[in-house]
């Protein structure tokens, strides 16, 4: 069985988890503003609960967008760097497919509306169906006004879930599940499903998704170096 790192910085919070042995090792911390400080302590420290190296890891993935900008770059970067320095293979993993993720471990619902604030007066948004015990992506994800996410509710007929219902627009909505962020751990059934298949790739193949066009990724030589301890 493939031992797996997969991190996420994509929210205010900062996760890590470690699939080994078909056990689960998993970290999270509230850290809106301290992700680069604390990814890595934590890769170490899920890594050394479950007796693992990074040099014994057999695949790496991250949360690859949408959400913070900043802290997507910080789990790309560090994702890039250990996946190149010990020549791992990368698989990307959509935050909204995360938070989705979770609302169907949370709910016998088939469908699922994640929704995220992307501030600056918009939100992502995307549409998800429960596949097993996974969730698929039935439509492209989106990024909008709440406006344009609330007209795209018509006829959908599932739950809704994600820290973009807190907003006031969306108050007159069921917001049971509006405390679901992505979470490295609930991306692990996804990332083990993508292992199984044969789709990770080349880091340089799994770039950040960031829905705005307005945001560029700065290429890995053009980071600050997040990796001097792996």
């Amino acid at each position: 069985m493939a031992s797996l790192l997969v991190i996420d910085a994509s929210s205010s919070l900062c996760s890590v988890a470690v699939w080994h042995e078909e056990k689960l090792f998993a970290l999270t911390e509230e850290q809106p503003r301290r992700h680069a400080q604390r990814l890595l302590p934590m890769i170490d420290e899920a890594l050394s609960d479950c007796g693992l190296t990074a040099a014994q890891l057999d695949g790496i993935a991250y949360g690859c967008g949408p959400g913070s900008f900043t802290g997507i770059r910080i789990a790309a970067s560090v994702t890039q760097g250990i996946a190149l320095a010990l020549d791992l293979p990368v698989k990307g993993v959509s935050s909204l497919q995360a938070v989705a993720q979770a609302a169907f471990s949370a709910s016998s619902a088939n469908e699922v509306m994640a929704i995220m604030d992307a501030h600056m007066g918009e939100v992502f948004w995307g549409h998800f169906q429960r596949d097993g015990k996974l969730s698929r992506a039935l439509v492209a994800e989106q990024v909008g006004s709440p406006d344009a996410c609330i007209s795209d509710m018509t006829n959908f007929n599932g739950i809704l879930a994600g820290d973009g219902l807190q907003l006031p627009v969306f108050a007159e909505l069921d917001a049971e599940l509006a405390m679901l962020r992505p979470e490295a751990r609930m991306m692990v059934p996804l990332v083990i499903d993508a292992w199984d298949k044969g789709i990770f790739t080349d880091a340089e193949n799994q770039q950040p998704v960031y829905l705005r066009n307005s945001v560029a990724w700065k290429k890995l030589d053009e980071q600050p170096s997040l990796l001097k301890r792996i």
